[in-house]
Formats: structure tokens, C-alpha cells, sequence
């Protein structure tokens, strides 16, 4: 007790001393301090280290004894800058410098977010303080043990009534205790998670032993890992920050994915069920595996053999490609037709079988002519197929040109009502012109000079038209007759060619330019610019055949310039789409 006594003497001589060298009247330091309550302030002294979380901060600048607590007041100061600020929540504890008793304060800056004011006083129940270990001996020496006996034999009749405060002095006294039974008591509430750690810990610790070498490797790998995370600490920030929200977001999903992982338990444990026979599957690829190795050997020779093969046919790839390159517009073409066989509006005739009544298209008219005939061989017995005919013989029978139907016709007006078996209102050649002819049917009303001018040039040797089975000749001839051939003749045709494009609105009238532009070598105007086809009053409207009698549809007359011998068919050839 004396000694305490004269410890607090000996500080209150100290304070005295600083009040007198720093004068009453002065004037107060300008950096962050602040007054600390300690219960016992043993071993600090004046100029002594004020350290913030370890890290040496500041001074002790004055210490004094509150008259009326009877606590000690220790004032310091904070020197070093980037330390941040302290906080509400601060907390002090004194701590021994080293072994020759030397002491120093330690304080924790706190997470509040209010600031603590400048010149502010933290309280004693934000502070602690170290029992020295010399006056822990003393009680180990005569006669300082006996006196503890006494005071322990007569502690009952003090402080009896008074267990709650003792308790409260003795961790106040002692952080170690203090702390102590803090750790216990969340001990205590985690027994039974501690004793599955514990459990638990046994066999991870056994895994670990038995894969040591791994562990290893997960200890340099996980050092590459944090490497890379510090790399992007800006980034995990800003996720971390993301975080909250996400997870709030994710709960509705997570109670979506629990009602779906119930849901599935059912397949899960089919799967179980059907583990072991995945397993012998598993088991039984591995010869397979093995073997397909020699295939892929035999496949790595066959295409070190096929690569030379693959170059030797680069050159004939870059001709297909050069014949390709026109094939857009074939596949265009091809395109219109094959849409228009597969539209039903362009029906021939409706069919109550149909889709909606409205009749077949003609890719369903294909389809139906094959099954027509494969149901012409239906009939089979275990020797093979059978062909199934239905003869008949009528007045339909016989097979008809123009020139019979016509003699037909005139002896039996109904002939062509009951025996026409046709898909539309027209038929080429007979009652509509044959499309594929070349054109000399629509020779104006100049046939007859025509005629006679081509007699007079078959008379000439030199003229001699080409055959016309035999279009390849007709094609080694159309460069030199062109060269015979008059400009002005040339582009007059090519003129009427084209007129006859815009008044039929088919096709690009463009590109016919274009072509023959490039057949014959000379220049064509502008298509859009070109004057209208006169009307040709004698041309007849073209008619629909009626069933009976046959109708008579005279070939369309269309103004075109003498168009005869050898010039005219070269012309057709030239001027053709």
C-alpha cells in the first residue's frame, strides 16, 4: 500500500512539475489530444509513447489523480500524422514498454462513426490496465504474504454483502480475466459446433497428412491467387460493394432452386439406381477407346497420303468457284420457281381433298403423281411384286395431235369436252403459241417478202443458212454474219428486243440490255427512255378455249423488221433471252 501511495505521490509530483514548466496561462498545444481515465496508471511517465493500434503516434504530456474518483487522468498528444481520427468507441489500455518496467498506452481508434472532439476525455470504461508482474511477486516475499493472509482472513467480514462489486474490481483489475471469461462465454455457446470442429478438424487433418504434396500445391497456388487479387482489389471492392444487393436478389431464386433440387429428387434417385450400370458402361468404353486409337492412327496416314491430293485439287476448286460465281441469280431463278410450285394460290384447279378446298400445289400434285403410281404396284405375294393394269378401251383411246383432234372434232363436236384431260386453260401449240419456239412465229405481215427474200438468198452460195437442228453451227457463224450485218440493223433489233421486255414486265430489262450490249458490241440507249410499242390494231386479244368446239387462236402479230435466211436465225439466236 505504501507503495501505491507513493506511486501516486510521485505522479502528482510529476503533473505539478509539467503545470509549472508550461505555464498556467499558456497557450494550448495545436495538435489532436485528448485525457485518458485509467484505474491505475503504474509505470507511466511523462514523454512516454502513445501508440495507436501498435504503431507509435504520439506522447504522454500530463498526468493526474481525479480528487474525487481517485482515478488517474493521463493526458497525450498526437504528433504523427496519418493516423486518421479517433473515434467514440475509442479504447485505452497501458501495457509494459519491457522488462526493466517501463509502460506505454495503447489505443484502439474504434468504428463508430461519430468523431471524438479534440481535447475530449475517454472514460474508464473504455480503458484497462496491466497489473505489474513485480508487484505480483511481492506477494511471494515475507512479510508481504503474511500480510495477505491477514487481509484474507478477515476479507470476509469486509466485503461480505458485497460479492457483485468484488467480481466487477476483479476484471477490471485483470483484462487477461476479463477476456477470458468473454472467450469462455462464447465458448460456451458454441459447445456443440466446437465439438464437430474438433471432429471434424481429426479427419481434415488426416486428408491433409495424406496429401501433403497437394497441400503444398494449394499453399503456391493460393499465394499466385492472392497476388492476382491484390492486383484487382478495385475491382472485388466494387463487387464486394455489389454484393448485398445481389444476394438480396438471389434469395427468391435460391427458393426457386430448393423447390426445384426437392422436386428432383425422385430423378436423383433414379440416377442413383442407375449409377451401377453407368459405371460398367464407363468400364466397358475404355476398350473401345483403345481400339478407336488404331482407327485414328489409320485416319492420321490416310490424310498425310490425302494431302497432296487436297492441293492437286486447289486449281480445280478455283474453277468451280469461277463457275459458281453466276450462280446467284440461277438459285434466284430457281428460287421464284420452286416458290411458286409450293404456292397454293397458284392452284390449277380446287380440290375439295386440298387444304382448305383451295387445290394442290404443284409440289403436291408431284407427290400425288408418285403415289398414283407406286400404288400401281401394291399387289405382291411372297414371290414379289405384281403389276396391277386396268385396260380400257373408248373413243378417248386414241392418242390425238392438232391435225386428228381436228378431224375428230369435226365429226364429233363433244369429242374435246369428253376426252380433254388437261391441267389449265391452256395448252401450248394448241390453243396458246408454243413457248418454246424461237420467235419466227411472230413475223409480221411481211411474211410474204420474207418468204421471197429468203428464197433468194438460199439461191446465193454464199448465203447458205445454217441447219437449224444444229445450234452449234448457227454459233460459230454469229461473229462473221455480225460483221456482215449493218449496225443500224443490229440496234434496231436489239431496240425492238427490248421494247418488248417493257411492254411484258418480266425479267431486268438492265441486264437484257447489258447482254446484248456484250453479244452484239454496240450501244443501246437508255431502256427507261425508249418510246412506247405501237399498237397493232390487227394483233387478235387472246382467248380462253371453250370446251367445244376448239377454238382457232390465230398466232399474236408483233411488228418486228424482216427476219429471214441465215441473218434472221442468227438474229434469233443473238437477240434470244
Amino acid at each position: 500500500m505504501r507503495r501505491i501511495v507513493t506511486t501516486f505521490l510521485f505522479l502528482a509530483a510529476a503533473a505539478a512539475a509539467a503545470f509549472a514548466l508550461t505555464g498556467a496561462g499558456g497557450k494550448g498545444p495545436d495538435k489532436p489530444h485528448y485525457t485518458v481515465v485509467l484505474d491505475n496508471a503504474f509505470g507511466i511517465v511523462s514523454g512516454a509513447d502513445l501508440k495507436v493500434a501498435g504503431v507509435r503516434a504520439g506522447t504522454i504530456k500530463d498526468l493526474e489523480v481525479d480528487p474525487k474518483t481517485h482515478k488517474a487522468l493521463v493526458s497525450f498528444e498526437i504528433t504523427k500524422a496519418g493516423f486518421g481520427s479517433l473515434r467514440k468507441d475509442v479504447t485505452c489500455e497501458s501495457r509494459p514498454q519491457s522488462l526493466i518496467g517501463e509502460y506505454y498506452i495503447d489505443c484502439k481508434p474504434g468504428k463508430a462513426s461519430e468523431k471524438l472532439p479534440n481535447g475530449a476525455t475517454i472514460p474508464v470504461e473504455q480503458t484497462t490496465s496491466t497489473i505489474p508482474i513485480d508487484l505480483v511477486n511481492n506477494v511471494l516475499r515475507r512479510p508481504y504474504r503474511e500480510r495477505l493472509a491477514i487481509i484474507l482472513d478477515e476479507l470476509g467480514a469486509g466485503v461480505a454483502g458485497r460479492a457483485a462489486d468484488i467480481n466487477e474490481v476483479v476484471r477490471r483489475a485483470s483484462p487477461a480475466l476479463r477476456e477470458t471469461d468473454r472467450v469462455l462465454a462464447k465458448l460456451a455457446l458454441q459447445n456443440q459446433t466446437l465439438k464437430q470442429l474438433i471432429t471434424d478438424a481429426d479427419t481434415t487433418l488426416g486428408d491433409l497428412a495424406a496429401n501433403k504434396k497437394n497441400v503444398g500445391r494449394w499453399v503456391v497456388e493460393t499465394k499466385q491467387t492472392a497476388a492476382a487479387s491484390a492486383e484487382r482489389r478495385a475491382d472485388i471492392a466494387a463487387g464486394l460493394q455489389r454484393l448485398p444487393t445481389f444476394l438480396r436478389e438471389l434469395r427468391p431464386t435460391m427458393a426457386a432452386l430448393g423447390d426445384a433440387s426437392e422436386a428432383q429428387t425422385p430423378s436423383l434417385q433414379n440416377l442413383n439406381a442407375s449409377a451401377d450400370q453407368l459405371a460398367t458402361f464407363l468400364e466397358n468404353l475404355k476398350p473401345l477407346s483403345e481400339s478407336t486409337q488404331v482407327n485414328l492412327r489409320s485416319l492420321a496416314e490416310a490424310s498425310r497420303k490425302g494431302r497432296p491430293a487436297v492441293k492437286a485439287a486447289q486449281p480445280v476448286v478455283a474453277e468451280l468457284d469461277a463457275a459458281t460465281k453466276q450462280a446467284p441469280e440461277l438459285a434466284d431463278n430457281a428460287a421464284i420457281v420452286f416458290e411458286h410450285l409450293n404456292d397454293r394460290k397458284h392452284a390449277v384447279e380446287k380440290d375439295p381433298r386440298s387444304p382448305g378446298g383451295q387445290g394442290y400445289t404443284g409440289f403436291e400434285a408431284i407427290l400425288q403423281w408418285l403415289f398414283d403410281q407406286s400404288q400401281a404396284i401394291n399387289i405382291y405375294d411372297k414371290n414379289g411384286y405384281m403389276l396391277k393394269v386396268n385396260l380400257f378401251h373408248s373413243k378417248c383411246s386414241d392418242y390425238q395431235n392438232p391435225q386428228s383432234l381436228k378431224e375428230e372434232m369435226a365429226k364429233d363436236p363433244s369429242f374435246y369436252k369428253d376426252c380433254a384431260a388437261i391441267l389449265g386453260p391452256n395448252q401450248p401449240s394448241i390453243t396458246t403459241p408454243d413457248p418454246t419456239s424461237t420467235g419466227r412465229q411472230f413475223a409480221s405481215a411481211e411474211k410474204k417478202q420474207s418468204t421471197t427474200q429468203a428464197t433468194s438468198e438460199r439461191k446465193q452460195p454464199d448465203a447458205k443458212a445454217p441447219d437449224a437442228k444444229a445450234p452449234g453451227q448457227v454459233k460459230d457463224k454469229v461473229e462473221d454474219v455480225t460483221k456482215k450485218l449493218d449496225k443500224d440493223e443490229l440496234r434496231k433489233r436489239a431496240i425492238e428486243r427490248l421494247r418488248r421486255a417493257i411492254e411484258d414486265g418480266k425479267g431486268d430489262v438492265d441486264k437484257l440490255r447489258k447482254r446484248l450490249e456484250d453479244k452484239l458490241g454496240i450501244k443501246l440507249p437508255d431502256p427507261q427512255k425508249l418510246p412506247p410499242l405501237p399498237s397493232n390494231p390487227q394483233a387478235p386479244t387472246p382467248t380462253f378455249p371453250s370446251p367445244s368446239p376448239l377454238p382457232q387462236t390465230p398466232a399474236p402479230q408483233v411488228p418486228s423488221v424482216p427476219n429471214t435466211g441465215a441473218t434472221g436465225q442468227l438474229l434469233d439466236y443473238l437477240l434470244a433471252p
